[in-house]
């Protein structure tokens, strides 16, 4: 990944507004070294999708294909695309013929997100499983791992999937909304066994347990939210929210420590009714909205 990157836009946000081709964001990416290709990722944000296919063939036409600048045009040019078959064509060429470019890791990244959305996770893993062995560096090991755990988890290798989620977990602990969607797939895995208790010296009788509490004193039962985005920027988030605020259910927007403010529907009593409202919030706004826990 380039270390020049200096501002995110989420992903599929840019598609909606551009009217690109729209598919579930691998993640948040950030621009761009140079300020033409800057501009129309900005311009794409501001829903002049024409405008900034314009820049980013530009850049191509005055970059010489062997300069690390064609790389990086070349993934914009794929992820701005109007079709499906052109992204996935334009990113395949970054990572075959850039292998080493700091756009290669971003590329499978998105590949194995196009992989998922055409209902092939055995591509989606082995794509985000070659960052993980291939691009030791990379800072999106932690995403990688959890696109082959969902991938796993869809090829019914509940094991490696839970395993792949584990990794991610650990190695991003900071990342919010990522720790959130791991928490959401990991709630597919297995607890985890049971540690046998110590044989213990007889201890006293312990003291009366006090009666159970009333019911008004139990533990608030748990609701969910669907996250439909997160950005830093206002003009995102307004446009999340407009598009959500002409459904019937709650709007809200959340602040986090992170700089990052999240779009979330709800709340919604069971997981059930949360996951059915993340489908059609998929389809409404493009992207990857997903389940959280409350409050």
């Amino acid at each position: 990944m380039s270390p020049y990157r200096s501002w995110r836009w989420p992903l599929a946000a840019v598609a909606l507004a551009a009217g690109v081709f729209v598919r579930p964001a691998a993640r948040p990416l950030a621009a761009q070294n140079d300020p033409a290709l800057s501009a129309a990722v900005r311009l794409a944000a501001e829903g002049r999708g024409d405008s900034a296919r314009r820049l980013v063939e530009g850049v191509l036409s005055r970059v010489h294909p062997g300069d690390s600048a064609y790389a990086e045009a070349l993934f914009w040019h794929a992820r701005l695309a109007t079709f499906g078959d052109s992204a996935e064509q334009g990113l395949r060429q970054v990572t075959v013929d850039y292998p080493t470019s700091s756009w290669a890791d971003d590329a499978l990244l998105e590949l194995a997100a196009l992989a998922m959305t055409a209902g092939n996770p055995a591509s989606a893993r082995a794509l985000a499983e070659r960052i993980r062995s291939d691009y030791a560096g990379s800072d999106l090991r932690a995403s990688a791992a959890l696109w082959a755990g969902r991938a796993a988890l869809e090829m019914a290798d509940v094991a490696g999937g839970c395993a792949e989620l584990d990794s991610a977990r650990l190695e991003a602990p900071r990342d919010i909304d990522l720790q959130n969607r791991i928490a959401y797939f990991r709630a597919r895995c297995p607890p985890p066994p049971a540690t046998p208790p110590e044989t213990a010296a007889v201890a006293p009788p312990a003291p009366a347990l006090a009666p159970p509490p009333d019911s008004a004193d139990e533990a608030p039962a748990t609701t969910y939210f669907v996250q439909v985005g997160a950005s830093r920027s206002d003009g995102e988030i307004q446009r999340y929210v407009d598009i959500m605020s002409r459904t019937r259910w709650p709007t809200h927007v959340v602040r986090g420590p992170d700089g990052f403010r999240r779009v979330r529907v709800g709340p919604f009593a069971t997981l059930r009714e949360a996951e059915a409202v993340a489908r059609e919030a998929r389809r409404m706004v493009g992207g990857a909205p997903y389940v959280v826990q409350g409050p």
